[in-house]
């Protein structure tokens, strides 16, 4: 596990991950319950097609296929090897999640919605501890208006610019904050230009897109503002694939039992500069109008930061979702 310069951000990624370590050992049970004493001698070798990324999401596309890799390698003796292959091409979210209804691609993890869930299966194990929940703003440089604002109606005097396909598009527009669409690349020229004030991003993504000087040339994070919400990231798969989400389901879990995903999370830097974001920033709370019910209890079971219930053992983590939630336009 990589040295944390920063004290006070190892405490606060240490204690996110004690608590999560709290509610995931009640698992154990659970765990032992599901596997199987009998291991079968003529296991199938299982070819699982994964998405391509966006460059300025590598640190954060590797820490999940890492963790993807790392549930079906702990499952092999009751189901099998296994092999990744990665398309080639790059393909937004919402083609992503096609892709699996149309066989195209067997894995892919996005923030969820009640849309997504009800034509896909997700496997509701939040992986990236919340935090792509937490946005912060790429602005313009030298752009210090953000400072002022100090509430989510003074926000609403600002527009955000997102992407076509997103939930959060959706989910800022329901809370009447002015947002335009376009395309990922594009997001970051539009800031640039002046033609919307801020891009939120995931506190887990934005310092590595900074980086990348062909998409953020004369942005900057402001210092001021963080903007909150109940977002997960989740493994989904086809919807008619429930072995595989079983599979990945279970070998997740005895992850969190053995401590091995706390400390995948730790290791990650993306995460640690995520948490040191957080950080003597104002924080304005907005909802998610899209979060099913289900996924709503997942991080109330797998997120003791945002609730304390330990009721996590009978808890289904690929049941499907309710039907969709009215949201405001």
């Amino acid at each position: 596990m990589h040295e944390i310069q920063n004290m006070d951000v190892t405490k606060k990624a240490l204690s996110v991950a004690a608590l999560l370590l709290s509610v995931f050992t009640l698992l154990s049970a659970h765990a032992q319950q599901q596997n199987t004493n009998e291991v079968s001698t003529d296991l199938p070798h299982t070819v699982l097609r994964l998405p391509n990324i966006h460059p300025g999401r590598d640190a954060v596309y590797a820490y999940a296929k890492r963790l993807l890799t790392e549930s079906l390698r702990v499952t092999e003796p009751q189901y099998g090897s296994f092999e990744l292959i990665v398309s080639d091409q790059e393909t937004a979210q919402e083609r992503q999640l096609r892709s699996l209804e149309h066989n195209m691609l067997d894995v892919t993890w996005s923030v969820t919605s009640t849309e997504r869930e009800r034509q896909f299966l997700p496997i509701r194990i939040p992986i990236m501890a919340g935090l792509f929940g937490k946005r912060a703003l790429l602005v313009r440089e030298g752009d210090t208006r953000l400072k002022e604002v100090k509430s989510l109606n003074a926000l609403r005097a600002y527009r955000a610019v997102l992407g076509y396909d997103w939930p959060d598009t959706k989910i800022f527009r329901a809370n009447d904050i002015p947002v335009l669409e376009t395309t990922y690349r594009a997001s970051f020229r539009i800031v640039s230009e002046g033609f919307a004030d801020m891009f939120p991003r995931s506190v887990m993504e934005i310092k590595e897109e900074l980086s990348d000087k062909t998409l953020s040339r004369g942005l900057t994070i402001d210092e001021h503002l963080i903007i909150s919400y109940p977002s997960p990231i989740f493994f989904f798969v086809g919807s008619d694939n429930q072995a595989l989400a079983g599979r990945i389901a279970e070998g997740l879990l005895r992850l969190f039992e053995t401590g091995k995903f706390q400390e995948l999370l730790l290791a990650h830097d993306n995460f640690r500069e995520g948490m040191a974001l957080t950080e003597g920033r104002t924080v304005i709370e907005i909802d998610n109008p899209l979060l099913s019910e289900q996924s709503r209890l997942a991080l109330e079971k797998f997120l003791p930061e945002f609730a304390t219930s330990e009721d996590v053992l009978t808890f289904d983590v690929t049941e499907p979702a309710a039907p969709t939630q009215v949201v405001k336009q």
